[in-house]
């Protein structure tokens, strides 16, 4: 998604916490991501990151992690084609999951073998600094299959 991430939070939004804080305020939030209209539970979050967001990029994208394109009409086709080839589509779109109110900050993927096979990866930025260093929920699974639904 096309997310400007210096303004996502303001400063004065920011809780400061140590880890102390960080793990009670984790055990507060809700277990799963959620559909758009919170009326169905999704994957679990499952991680946590805590760094800047550009030294965290660079870190994934040197582990083999490419950030997915936005879905528009070009990449519709393209995962399409790649469904119907049964080709990888390295950039390939995820679906949004929502998590803080919000669908993810940034989406990555690991292609594998074909596009029915990818690894995704959503970060969400949390409104607090853990000692100093920004917070990041995260999801993590793997794709078994591509599906196409209207909302696509």
């Amino acid at each position: 998604e096309k997310v400007d991430l210096t303004t996502l939070n303001n400063e004065q939004e920011h809780q400061h916490v140590d880890r102390d804080g960080l793990r009670a305020w984790l055990a507060e939030q809700p277990c799963c991501t959620h559909n758009d209209d919170s009326s169905a539970s999704g994957d679990p979050i499952n991680f946590v990151l805590v760094g800047d967001s550009q030294l965290l990029l660079s870190a994934m994208v040197q582990r083999g992690w490419d950030l997915t394109e936005r879905i528009h009409g070009g990449s519709i086709w393209k995962t399409t084609k790649s469904f119907l080839m049964g080709s990888s589509y390295r950039y390939s779109p995820v679906s949004s999951l929502y998590a803080l109110d919000r669908p993810q900050d940034m989406a990555l993927q690991k292609a594998r073998g074909n596009i029915h096979q990818r690894n995704h990866l959503r970060l969400w930025r949390a409104p607090l600094l853990c000692d100093g260093e920004p917070v990041w929920l995260g999801q993590i699974s793997r794709d078994i299959g591509v599906r196409f639904t209207f909302k696509s």
